[in-house]
Parts: C-alpha cells; sequence; structure tokens
C-alpha cells in the first residue's frame, strides 16, 4: 500500500498520479508498464515514486483497491436488497450492475483485461486473495438469508457453496473474456444466465 508520504501529498496531486498510473495500467501488460513514463506524465521525480510506493506492484494494487471501492459503492442498491429478493434474482441483478458499471468506466476495463491475461503470475494470484474476501463476505451473506428464506437447500454446507459460488463466478468471468468477447454487454449476461441457472438445478430448496 502507498507509503504515509503518499498521503501527505495534496489531493490533486495524489488525483493526477493515481490518474496518470491507470492510463498507463489501462495501456500495457503489467511487465511492460514503465515507473518511467508514469512519473514523466505526474511531474514527478524518480525517486519521489518509491517515497509514495515500494514498486509498481504496489502502486498496481492501491489502484485496484481503488476500483474495488468504486465497484463496492456501486454495487451497494443491489446489495441492500439482500433479503428483500431471492437469492438468483439478485445474482443476475449484480451481474446487470457489474455490466453497466464496466461500461461506465473503459480504464477500469482495460485494467482489468490486461491484469486478466496474465492471471498465472503472481501479481493476478496477489490481486485476487485480496479481494476474496469482500466476495466470500457477500456471497456468505446471500446463501445464508437465502437458506432462512427456504430458497436454497438447508442441507448445504454454507461455507462450501460461498467458496464453490466465489470461484465459480471468477470462471464466468474469465470464460466470457476468453471465449466470448472482450467488451463487457449483454453477451455477458447471456453467459451469468446459464451459470445461474445451473446454481438454480443444484442448490435451489425443493428440486
Amino acid at each position: 500500500m502507498p507509503k504515509v508520504t503518499f498521503f501527505n501529498l495534496p489531493e490533486d496531486k495524489r488525483a493526477l498520479i493515481v490518474r496518470v498510473a491507470m492510463e498507463e495500467f489501462a495501456s500495457h501488460p503489467f511487465a511492460r508498464v514503465s515507473i518511467n513514463r508514469i512519473v514523466k506524465r505526474a511531474g514527478i521525480a524518480k525517486g519521489s515514486f518509491y517515497q509514495y510506493f515500494e514498486d509498481k506492484k504496489d502502486l498496481l494494487l492501491y489502484i485496484l483497491q481503488i476500483i474495488g471501492e468504486e465497484k463496492l459503492a456501486y454495487l451497494r442498491p443491489v446489495l441492500e436488497r439482500i433479503g428483500q429478493e431471492d437469492f438468483f434474482t439478485l445474482l443476475r441483478e449484480l451481474y446487470i450492475a457489474g455490466i453497466r458499471f464496466a461500461q461506465e468506466h473503459p480504464l477500469y476495463v482495460e485494467i482489468g483485461r490486461h491484469l486478466l491475461a496474465s492471471r498465472n503470475s503472481p501479481i493476478y494470484q496477489d490481486a485476487l486473495a485480496r479481494s476474496k474476501p469482500i466476495a466470500y463476505e457477500i456471497f456468505e451473506r446471500m446463501l445464508r438469508e437465502a437458506v432462512r428464506r427456504g430458497e436454497v437447500r438447508d442441507d448445504l454446507d454454507v461455507h462450501l457453496m460461498t467458496f464453490l459460488v466465489a470461484s465459480l463466478n471468477n470462471l464466468v468471468v474469465e470464460y466470457y473474456t476468453e471465449h466470448v468477447a472482450a467488451d463487457y454487454d449483454e453477451r455477458l449476461l447471456t453467459v451469468a444466465d446459464q451459470f445461474i441457472e445451473f446454481l438454480r438445478r443444484g442448490i435451489a430448496a425443493g428440486r
């Protein structure tokens, strides 16, 4: 994460560094991202960069945290309906909101695309490990509420189901970007609908 010296900078300077860095990570795979280009465009000395961040991995993880927080805030209106709508409907609405978020933030999509392309690398695994707890918490809340409401079978291990749903959710996105399309649009919803139906047939109550 950024060092204290970064947060001591004026807000507009921090915002400029983040924006320039996002554009760099959106334009190049991680291995080709250049700190020299970032500092030049941000108007800071290269030595100053290392007073703010350990390295470009540290910078990328910070950027991913910012994106994750923005996406979570974007999804909050849907998440606030946990307990008001059934699990499968809510899961579909999360995909719809996720597609809209991607369409409204093309820069974030490009950063994610480069990251996904290097999913066998340590940086991808590190980023995934950092995002897992939040995803697990969301899906566990949804599943426990669905069990309570009688929508999902109560003979299933919720922790196991949480792990499977979260893992399969990541695989759905990987499959889509690799085999269907690069852009996030209604085609992703078509793929997600098949995933949701797969889940419905396996865990819905009364089956």
